[in-house]
């Protein structure tokens, strides 16, 4: 009788461990292109950034799809979350404040205008209508979350039942922890530069189908392999504009990019561009 439990104790701890082992990251990308991310969902003047246009055109004209687009997130007076980068509206639209300051009343009556100051008829969108837009599009969700509304944003995620198709940044081990504390089914982004932010974030034992690990130009070759070996997807971003770069890199610059630090997602300003030259 005892020979029997134990060898269905086996059994069932082997189906276990096999069940474990079959849950993969959807984001590793072995023998396929890197998905392609839009930084604010690209930076091209005919739209404002942040904006469902830029959005919509990244989606549309990507080479590599799903396309990823990173969007920033920020929470009204009322409560509202919003897709903004800036904590104030002054740059990027014909509004003034801190948007935590602001009614949606006001919020409203606000249009976004392009890099070169124009102004657009297009709105400030809400995390709502993203959500809303994205379900029936080939698209994933980067989710900048910019404030503490790391609970709100997945909230709706959950509610919108989009968990596939959203991963959400964190950039310092803390909130990482608190990300994974509040979702077991949203992919989270963790900083990991060196070894040492590695073990940090190897203490909160976030699974491998669930951790993106956003690397650095610096990131060591060997760390690098040691996340890959363990099934977890690596990214980095470009930063062309912070770089002083206007327009999109040559074809080799991105190609020996995605090869020497072997990316499964790679974050660009271009991102149109820049899936057309990985082809």
């Amino acid at each position: 009788m005892k020979s029997i439990f134990l060898s269905a104790g086996i059994l069932l701890f082997a189906g276990a461990a096999c069940m474990a082992q079959s849950k993969t990251n959807h984001f590793v990308r072995t023998g396929k292109l890197p998905l392609v991310c839009g930084h604010r969902a690209g930076y091209y003047a005919q739209f404002p950034e942040n904006s469902l246009p830029v959005i919509d055109y990244t989606v549309r004209k990507s080479k590599v799809q799903p396309a990823i687009v990173e969007v920033d997130i920020r929470r009204s007076k009322d409560g509202t979350l919003y897709i903004l980068h800036d904590e104030t509206l002054d740059r990027t639209t014909d509004g003034q404040g801190k948007i935590a300051e602001l009614s949606d009343a006001y919020l409203k009556t606000i249009h976004l205008k392009l890099a070169n100051g124009e102004l657009t008829k297009e709105k400030i969108l809400t995390l709502q209508e993203l959500l809303k837009y994205a379900k029936h599009k080939n698209v994933i969700l980067m989710l900048d979350i910019k404030t503490d509304v790391w609970k709100e944003t997945l909230d709706a995620v959950h509610r919108s039942g989009l968990d596939n198709k959203c991963m959400v940044l964190t950039f310092d081990p803390a909130v990482s922890k608190k990300v994974y504390d509040i979702t077991k089914t949203v992919a989270i982004s963790c900083l990991i530069k060196n070894e040492e932010q590695w073990n940090d974030i190897q203490k909160f034992s976030i699974p491998a189908h669930q951790l993106i690990a956003y690397i650095h130009e610096t990131t060591d070759v060997a760390l690098i392999d040691q996340l890959k070996k363990q099934g977890i997807p690596v990214m980095t971003d470009v930063s062309e504009n912070n770089k002083g770069n206007t327009e999109a890199m040559d074809k080799d610059y991105y190609r020996d990019l995605v090869k020497n630090k072997r990316l499964d997602i790679l974050i660009t300003d271009y991102p149109v561009e820049a899936s057309e030259k990985l082809q």
